[in-house]
Formats: structure tokens, sequence, C-alpha cells
């Protein structure tokens, strides 16, 4: 006996996803910021739908890639909204986490020698409880 499939047929066959590859490749080429939920949408799909084909993987990159110079440069331009640009570029991985390397080397010297004699031994107490 014959299992028939479950659910709605698929939206797109071979054809259509030729079509729309060479829709999505347009539409990256002629918009200033290319944002693939926007596409999606105008084409009646959602936005996962080209995430989980794999024929649309590097024209997903090429939109990122576009949008992400493009807001770069903006930002760096004052074309664009510093905060919105940000919240953009944070959206796509970047970080405004800043990172310090220090090279050399630390000692920690205390002087101890003007402490008295009860104060080092209340020195000494504080850490045997602390450890």
């Amino acid at each position: 006996m014959e299992r028939r499939k479950v659910g709605r047929p698929p939206k797109l066959n071979e054809e259509n996803k030729s079509e729309l590859i060479d829709k999505f490749t347009q539409y990256i080429e002629e918009t200033d910021i290319p944002i693939i939920a926007e596409f999606a949408y105008k084409n009646g799909l959602w936005k996962q739908y080209f995430y989980d084909h794999a024929e649309f993987t590097d024209l997903i990159k090429k939109a990122t890639s576009k949008k992400e110079a493009v807001l770069e440069k903006g930002m760096i331009t004052n074309l664009y909204n510093p905060a919105a640009t940000i919240f953009s570029l944070k959206q796509m991985g970047w970080r405004d986490k800043q990172e310090f390397e220090h090279s050399g080397t630390t000692t920690n010297n205390i002087n101890l020698s003007s402490l008295s004699v009860q104060e080092l031994k209340n020195l000494a107490k504080t850490k045997s409880t602390t450890t």
C-alpha cells in the first residue's frame, strides 16, 4: 500500500526556485540595504525558507555582506541613525565589548612593616578564615 504525503504541497518546484534565485540576486543588486525578511515577505515566503534550502546560502551571505558594508559605511559617514545602525550590526554579530590585552609582569608587594604585631595576627586570622 502506497503512503500518501500529508500536508500542503511545496510552493516551489525546481523551475520556481531558479526564478526565485534570479529575483533574489536582482533584489540584492538593486536594493541599498538588502533585508532577507523583506524579500521573503514580498515573495510570499517565510524568511526561514531561504535558510532551510542550501541553494540560497551564497545569496544569503552576499545579502548579509552588502548590508553589513552599507551599514558600516553609513555609520561612519553619519548617513544613518547611529543607534539603529548599531542595533542592526549587533543583530549581525557585531559587539561593542572592549577587550584589553595586558603585557608585562605585575607584582603585588605590600609593605607590612608598619603594622603592629597585633595587626599582623588579625590579618593572619582573617586569611585563615577566608581560605
